[in-house]
């Protein structure tokens, strides 16, 4: 039971840090100023617009309602309609520095009665908040990552911290209290404003060290910064991605990189529907920064990767 049960709430965690859009817009005063990437889903800002509707309707059709129904019934809370946001955040490649911020309506018993069946459950008593540690297990297929620790916290206001790392979990709830420290990566400072109902952005600074080593990266190591948004406006669908360059010749290079594999794809006579959406891309350049951006109508855009989603099931098998 024991084993079930903390199988349950790792599978819990990782399908809230997964879900396909993020509530509220970014709060800034939640991530760490020490952190160089994150990513923010807006999930009331999801539900409210056309893409969402589309979405939680298609769920609906596949039937997916009734596993979402049976989570809710562990946990007493409804994935899809009693979260508001979730935010993700970290420090270069280490997945142990990234720590992922939950918001929305749970009832803080039940979860911490569902912990405390974890054989490694345990209490960690930080300044003024209880941090709680459980022990990750690996999702069936999967090899075991030896004992592998997750932390968490419960914070006011409907907030659920996470992270594998309990200095990180500690750095998150510091700086939720408003009492963060370290150095800023100016991270904050590149979120560009929303326009629109947007779900989701992705920002990250110091590009090249995330990248690593792939030499199929070679472009992006000389990437000083990055800002993904998508959202809707009206009836449209838009994704906005901004590179920043070291120079204006590593941004004259990725732009001309991006108009060639654009114009590759517009050509394209195997997959029409393809080639149709990528004529609604756009590239620019100013200075240091390319920006390539896509504006379509919601429908479409939505049919189109619900057949690429129904084919890729069906070459599993599934």
């Amino acid at each position: 039971m024991n084993k079930r049960v903390s199988r349950i709430v790792l599978v819990a965690g990782l399908y809230l840090a997964s879900l396909p859009a993020f509530a509220a817009p970014l709060q800034k005063s939640e991530v760490n100023p020490t952190a160089n990437w994150v990513a923010h889903i807006d999930l009331e800002a999801f539900r409210g617009s056309t893409l969402g509707k589309l979405v939680l309707a298609e769920i609906q059709k596949q039937g997916l309602d009734q596993k979402i129904q049976q989570f809710a019934a562990i946990f007493s809370f409804d994935p899809l309609r009693d979260l508001r946001d979730v935010t993700l955040y970290g420090k270069d490649q280490d997945r142990t520095n990234a720590v992922v911020i939950v918001d929305g309506q749970f009832d803080a018993q039940k979860i911490l009665s569902l912990l405390k069946m974890n054989p490694q459950y345990q209490e960690i008593p930080y300044k003024s908040s209880m941090l709680y540690r459980w022990q990750q297990e690996p999702k069936p297929g999967q090899q075991a990552a030896g004992d592998q620790m997750m932390y968490g916290s419960i914070c006011d206001a409907g907030r659920v911290v996470m992270g594998n790392s309990l200095t990180a979990v500690q750095q998150a709830v510091d700086t939720i209290k408003g009492q963060a420290s370290g150095t800023s990566s100016g991270l904050l400072n590149q979120v560009p404003a929303g326009q629109g109902r947007v779900f989701a952005q992705v920002v990250a600074t110091g590009v090249g060290r995330l990248v690593g080593e792939d030499p199929k990266a070679a472009l992006l190591k000389q990437t000083e910064s990055l800002a993904l948004t998508l959202g809707e406006t009206s009836d449209n669908i838009f994704a906005e991605l901004s590179l920043r360059g070291q120079s204006p010749e590593v941004a004259g290079n990725m732009t001309k990189l991006a108009q060639g594999l654009i114009a590759m794809v517009q050509l394209s006579n195997d997959k029409p529907q393809l080639a149709e959406l990528a004529k609604k891309l756009t590239v620019s350049q100013a200075d240091k920064t390319t920006q390539v951006r896509f504006e379509g109508a919601t429908q479409p855009t939505f049919e189109f990767f619900k057949t690429q989603w129904e084919q890729r099931r069906q070459r599993q098998g599934q």
